[in-house]
């Protein structure tokens, strides 16, 4: 715990092993290590790991920043459920 600014920082100290400064291109040496701080148009993220995921159903792959990943995995879960409704005959768009 560090006082910074007269802020409480409960973030662990990091070794320079542990830390990515990459903003793009990460690759699976990277995955495990943290983003410092990442500015993107929706905010800013600190202390981001980099992590590897997989789509169970199709076997698509992503290694980047958490958010992003979360994203991934969640875009390919709403679209294999709408293959699986086309699969079935519904033509309304609707997944249960």
């Amino acid at each position: 715990m560090a006082l910074v600014d007269g802020v409480v920082n409960m973030a662990q100290e990091q070794s320079e092993d542990e830390i990515c400064e990459k903003t793009e291109g990460w690759t699976r040496e990277d995955v495990g290590k943290r983003i410092p701080e990442r500015k993107t148009p929706n905010g800013t993220y600190f202390n981001e790991p980099i992590v590897n995921v997989f789509c169970q159903f199709c076997g698509s792959e992503f290694i980047g920043p958490s958010r992003e990943a979360g994203g991934f995995l969640g875009g390919h879960e709403c679209l294999h459920a709408w293959e699986i409704t086309q699969a079935m005959g519904r033509d309304d768009g609707m997944v249960e």
